[in-house]
């Protein structure tokens, strides 16, 4: 069969590999779609996947076997794969914290993942893709998993103002998710034209960094600085900034990985009395993501910017992703029959 293998910085091969094998308890999977993630890029650009993976991790996909031990699925199922396959032995599992298992598998980084023709899961890491939903959307339920655990964090409440940094894929569902929490301004700062454009066509206030000062345009908008910064981009300075665009004793919720040492301002911190939320992955989360994308509560379909096949995943995909000036959100990779 056909898959993305990861080999290090800029080095991911379309080859032919084995079907793999099923336990007792395993699912045998045909990906629809696979979306390029953040995380996927910074791989590409810091090589910290493990070498030989199969990448991809937000799959939609269709059930075509299982193990014997295998009840709860048949054949023609279509399911999401969660992010995160915890050791349910350790502490953190016992106490309901998955995305903090000492001892997890993570489909597409340290396991293989959907970027291929089949993959094999354990079966309690699947969730049913309601007949409302496309397989493209639902390959966008597992970002929104991540941005639900985060915001679930933070208890944001009706009338609070928030700022979103970053208008890719987690940012844009971020902002949507402020908004449905009862955020009474939601702003979104991204320096990409394309971006920032998709953003406020979304019906969110865009401001481009590079053009004017975040805080006081947002403050001249919405009459004070956001009770909430979300940072999505990932970039290290952008992330630095967060302490001086929140208000006195506003939170900041970090969902952007950066790879890079963040320089953290503590004075600004320590005289605000400001909060900082750290959020990795997302669990428990994606049953309601699936929920929200079918009450179209959350609109996934309108980041989809490319669907492109596995052969022209580096060239149209990272290589893409990867450039400053891309016209581009979230790519999947259409890789077997799907809607």
């Amino acid at each position: 069969m056909k898959a993305a293998v990861f080999y290090g910085i800029e080095d991911i091969k379309i080859e032919d590999i084995d079907i793999p094998s099923l336990l007792n308890n395993d699912v045998l999977l045909k990906p629809y779609y696979c979306g390029i993630c953040g995380s996927d890029l910074g791989a590409w650009n810091y090589g910290m996947y493990a070498p030989g993976v199969v990448i991809g991790h937000e799959f939609s996909a269709e059930v075509v076997d299982m193990g014997p031990k295998v009840t709860e699925w048949k054949k023609g199922d279509r399911v999401v794969a969660n992010s995160v396959i915890p050791c349910k032995k350790c502490e953190f599992c016992n106490e309901g914290k998955y995305n903090l298992c000492n001892d997890m598998d993570m489909p597409g980084i340290s396991m293989n993942g959907g970027l291929a023709e089949r993959v094999v899961m354990p079966s309690d890491a699947l969730v049913p893709i309601p007949e409302s939903v496309s397989a493209q959307d639902a390959a966008l339920a597992e970002p929104l998993s991540v941005v639900l655990h985060g915001v679930s964090k933070v208890h944001l409440t009706p009338g609070q103002t928030v700022l979103t940094a970053g208008a890719g894929t987690i940012g844009l569902l971020a902002a949507q998710v402020a908004r449905i929490s009862g955020a009474s301004f939601v702003a979104v700062s991204e320096i990409n034209p394309f971006r920032l454009e998709l953003a406020q066509k979304m019906g969110f206030y865009g401001i481009n960094p590079l053009e004017s000062n975040t805080s006081v345009e947002f403050e001249k908008v919405a009459g004070n600085l956001p009770d909430c910064v979300i940072e999505c981009t990932g970039v290290a300075q952008a992330a630095s900034e967060t302490f001086s665009l929140v208000k006195k004793g506003g939170t900041v919720l970090v969902l952007g990985l950066s790879e890079e040492v963040v320089e953290a301002d503590f004075m600004t911190a320590l005289l605000n009395e400001l909060k900082y939320q750290w959020s990795y992955l997302g669990y428990s989360e994606l049953p309601l993501a699936l929920t929200l994308i079918a009450q179209k509560l959350v609109d996934t379909h309108s980041l989809i910017t490319d669907v492109i096949t596995l052969d022209e995943i580096v060239e149209k995909g990272f290589k893409e992703l990867v450039s400053p000036t891309s016209e581009n959100v979230k790519i999947l990779v259409k890789i077997d029959g799907g809607d």
